[in-house]
């Protein structure tokens, strides 16, 4: 069986190690804890602008240095920011683990964010806005986020053009110093390495940090009102929707039914939504679900794009399919589907490094420890038809939410 091992480290990270001999390559995430949620709203979006400019410049690499050393013995370097965490990760060879740390902890603790640079990466992150806004789906998920979730977890992640516009080097040099700190971050490792020799080098760091308050893990409050948004847009030729339902939350007992409930709906060509409603029925291009999942509050979510031809039988098959699911006769064999397909995706994920690293990573955020694959597994075997009756019945008769982008005529 394999394990990770949890270090703490004396300078104040946190390390998580999963050793394979087997493997030639590794993977490295730098996690911390600082993402949209631990923002004010007049710098909404600075955790996403730290994350673009660090990547110009450090106080000991330039551009070049910072990815080229990576990317010339085939890794790969990137990052991204989500409502909880600013997230820096790489894919290396095992030989070449070593550079790999030193760049992502050079990403995390010793940025520059020199004014410009900070200048160049406005430009590039008002595009990136520009780019969402353009983008149908994009909307109607961030109009649906807004009017459902809390104002901190409804803000974009990315910002508005308004803050964008005022960020300066105060700013985001304030914002690094106070949130990017060894106290609010995980590195997790996985591959073939060299452990004491990681540890050592990570030991070693000397992070001069003046704050040493940590950010918690965050969950949205979910309005328990009705929610509606209809919007136009020009130059559309379908109808995207969205309709949103509170669901169970991660720290829930029948969060692994929900798990399940997602799959066997929407993941797949063989879900149920897309064999019925695209394969049978043939009034949507596009359909699935999803499931938000925060420690204290969950958000189920099913999405389709459809013409103005199909848009209102779509409606009423939605309204069929969540309302009488529970009577369905081949419910039994759905609910098999989830369960499969759910545990295939578990097992295929931790083939791969990073994959596997992003998952224990995300559990040991939920839960403060480290949680085995295995474990997982067991308790998604454990699930019942009835326990996904149970579940099914409680989301689909919540308050819905809904979020539509039409064309405009």
């Amino acid at each position: 069986m394999r394990l990770f091992k949890v270090n703490k480290l004396k300078n104040g990270l946190t390390l998580l190690l999963l050793k394979r001999k087997t493997m030639r390559s590794a993977s490295v995430s730098f996690c911390v804890k600082s993402g949209s949620v631990h923002e004010k709203d007049n710098i909404a979006g600075v955790s996403h602008f730290i994350e673009h400019t660090v990547f110009r410049k450090t106080k000991t690499r330039n551009i070049k240095e910072i990815k080229k050393p990576l990317e010339e013995v085939g890794g790969s370097l990137n990052a991204f920011t989500a409502r909880n965490l600013t997230l820096f990760y790489s894919k290396v060879p095992s030989r070449n683990i070593n550079i790999a740390i030193e760049i992502l902890s050079d990403l995390t603790f010793n940025a520059s964010l020199e004014k410009d640079d900070i200048e160049k990466e406005k430009k590039v992150i008002l595009e990136e806005i520009a780019m969402y806004e353009d983008d149908p789906v994009d909307q109607i998920f961030e109009n649906l986020f807004r009017n459902v979730y809390d104002s901190n977890f409804g803000r974009p992640i990315i910002g508005h053009r308004e803050t964008v516009k005022n960020m300066d080097e105060n700013i985001l040099r304030t914002h690094y110093q106070k949130n990017f700190i060894p106290e609010n971050t995980i590195v997790s490792i996985v591959g073939n390495f060299d452990e004491d020799e990681i540890i050592e080098y990570l030991e070693s760091l000397e992070i001069q940090r003046k704050y040493k308050d940590t950010n918690e893990i965050m969950s949205p409050v979910i309005s328990k009102e009705e929610v509606k948004v209809k919007k136009t847009k020009k130059d559309l030729s379908q109808n995207y929707l969205v309709y949103a339902y509170e669901a169970p939350p991660k720290y829930s007992k029948d969060y692994y039914a929900t798990l399940v409930l997602n799959t066997m709906m929407g993941s797949g060509m063989s879900s149920l939504l897309f064999t019925n409603i695209r394969e049978e029925e043939g009034l949507v291009y596009e359909v699935a679900s999803d499931y938000n999942s925060y420690n204290n509050s969950g958000l189920f979510m099913i999405f389709a794009a459809t013409s103005n031809e199909n848009i209102n039988d779509y409606k009423e098959k939605i309204e069929e399919i969540t309302k009488e699911i529970y009577k369905r006769e081949d419910l039994n064999d759905w609910v098999n589907y989830g369960k499969q397909r759910l545990i295939g995706k578990l097992t295929i994920d931790i083939e791969t490094n990073m994959a596997y690293g992003m998952k224990i990573l995300d559990l040991y955020l939920t839960y403060g420890k480290i949680v085995n694959i295995d474990e997982i597994v067991k308790k998604v075997e454990k699930v019942t038809l009835e326990d996904v009756i149970k579940v099914s019945k409680e989301i689909f008769t919540n308050t819905r939410f809904i979020s539509e982008l039409n064309p405009e005529k």
